[in-house]
């Protein structure tokens, strides 16, 4: 995220917005949540749930920052808790069999794929089937595990620590998850996805 952002038509330094939202800033909040709001979308749908109940899950999480203290000590450290709390929150809303779904849930409740979020903000409407059908090849390779650590490493820039707690292991493991992910694609000298992902 660029130091100086635009809101509203006026161009605002981002450590001011963020100190004026962890003040509880309305301006503030709703510029966090125009940000954040397509990015968490596309995590919620890759992670299998429904549209609707990603984007009430989403608003949830909102507010109930709006309410509570803040303790967020930077903008990503932001990022990585909205991240991690809608799929927090997803998990519990799938796994509680709270709502009925034709979607294939795996024993990990939510089924991750990055292929949506990478098709729809990187390729051209005409390149969209060629490429599509290649990356679900390279994906195919990969676990949904694999596939939700590079999502997070290269589409969210989080760091392995963050990645971890995300995931639930170690960061020495989410590093080799991701490091073997890589691997795994290379081995079939298919680079297109790495090369989209940089």
């Amino acid at each position: 995220m660029d130091k100086i952002v635009r809101f509203n038509g006026s161009l605002i330094d981002k450590d001011q917005m963020f100190a004026r939202f962890l003040a509880n800033c309305d301006e503030a909040f709703s510029y966090f949540y125009t940000i954040f709001m397509p990015d968490l979308f596309a995590y919620g749908i890759s992670l299998g749930a429904d549209e609707e109940i990603v984007k009430d899950s989403i608003q949830d999480i909102f507010v109930n920052i709006h309410f509570a203290e803040k303790n967020f000590h930077s903008v990503e450290h932001l990022k990585f808790f909205l991240l991690k709390s809608l799929k927090n929150k997803l998990y519990n809303i799938y796994s509680s069999k709270r709502v009925r779904t034709a979607a294939a849930i795996t024993d990990d409740v939510l089924n991750f794929s990055i292929t949506t979020t990478v098709l729809d903000s990187i390729i051209d409407h005409e390149d969209r089937m060629a490429i599509q059908r290649k990356i679900d090849y390279l994906l195919s390779k990969l676990t949904s595990r694999q596939k939700e650590g590079i999502y997070l490493r290269y589409i969210q820039e989080l760091e392995y620590s963050e990645i971890a707690e995300i995931l639930g292991m170690s960061p020495t493991s989410a590093r080799k998850l991701i490091s073997r992910s890589l691997k795994r694609l290379r081995a079939d000298q298919q680079l297109i996805l790495i090369q989209l992902l940089y």
